[in-house]
């Protein structure tokens, strides 16, 4: 497995992805290089030696403080009730999807995926693991994410990602994370195109890749994808308002159906959970196609239910 665009992947995407998930600093604010090459060399670094919460600290003050006011914020519109339960059963799912993986490999849905057969059972036990992981992290409880600090979680629950990947890479034959992540990484040759007046523009050239160029701004003495400067005041603004707006009367009025949603995917996960058999697997998720088809046309619940019907008496 080769990721293209390599070094947009772990520039952009982990200022803007990880930097929603926060993280406690591993570096101190003035470790954090004053230049653009630098900063991006020295959070490339430190992520590749299993520290991704030094994206948290790479960023500006204010987004740091925007992202915990707006956890926060949802934290407490959030009903109880429907977080717990979601949790629940992803937790179970993430146990089933563990338990039951031979079984999926064997299904004939994925090998309808002729392409990406080796590419999945490849991952399969880095993606459980990271599941389980985050179902049964301060993310599954909501009183926790009231209060959550981002920066503990980062170097924690992060940190156990990076771990969980690693080695679960190791054991594979391909070794993607050390031959294709970390060498990439330090192989990385970075030049600096343009650097006047708070913007920059950065060469980034990753072993195997094509060069890319990154526009950077600086904002409160840090560097971060231009994008996400433009974008970030607009967004938060957005996001805002529209948190605000949710009130317990129209938690309310959600919360049946999402519960009953809810249930009903947790009802498919405790039959997949008492499958023996690859085909009988695939009874249950062509059902549950079906089902997922039905609804789509308006067949609705009731539609999902005589698919589970269906599905009882084929596993019987």
């Amino acid at each position: 497995m080769t990721p293209k665009n390599f070094s947009s992947s772990l520039f952009i995407l982990a200022f803007a992805i990880v930097a929603a998930c926060g993280g406690q600093a591993v570096a101190t604010a003035d470790q954090i290089p004053s230049s653009p090459d630098g900063t991006v060399r020295f959070v490339a670094e430190k992520v590749a030696d299993g520290h991704p919460e030094v994206v948290w600290e790479a960023l500006p003050k204010t987004y740091q403080t925007d992202i915990n006011e707006l956890t926060h914020l949802f934290a407490t519109k959030v009903d109880s009730d429907v977080w717990d339960k979601s949790f629940a059963v992803l937790r179970k799912t993430a146990v089933v999807l563990q338990d039951k993986k031979d079984l999926f490999l064997g299904s004939q849905m994925l090998s309808m995926a002729e392409d990406r057969q080796d590419e999945i059972a490849g991952n399969w036990d880095t993606a459980t693991l990271v599941l389980s992981t985050l179902v049964n992290s301060d993310l599954g409880n909501l009183k926790s994410l009231e209060t959550i600090d981002w920066g503990q979680f980062m170097a924690t629950t992060g940190a156990q990602l990076m771990q969980v990947a690693k080695e679960a890479s190791a054991s594979t034959e391909d070794n993607d994370y050390e031959n294709e992540f970390l060498a990439k990484v330090n192989g990385l040759d970075i030049e600096v195109l343009e650097n006047a007046d708070g913007k920059a523009k950065l060469k980034i050239t990753a072993p195997d890749e094509e060069p890319e160029e990154i526009q950077m701004t600086q904002v409160e003495g840090r560097w971060v994808p231009s994008d996400m400067a433009q974008d970030w005041d607009k967004e938060i603004a957005e996001a805002r308002p529209k948190l605000e707006e949710i009130t317990p009367e129209t938690m309310a009025q959600q919360k049946m159906q999402i519960m009953m949603m809810v249930g009903m995917a947790e009802a498919f996960v405790d039959q997949v959970a008492q499958a023996k058999t690859s085909e009988e697997l695939d009874q249950m998720l062509q059902g549950l196609l079906g089902g997922l088809m039905g609804g789509a046309m308006g067949g609705g619940p009731a539609q999902m239910d005589t698919q589970g019907d269906q599905m009882d008496t084929q596993t019987e």
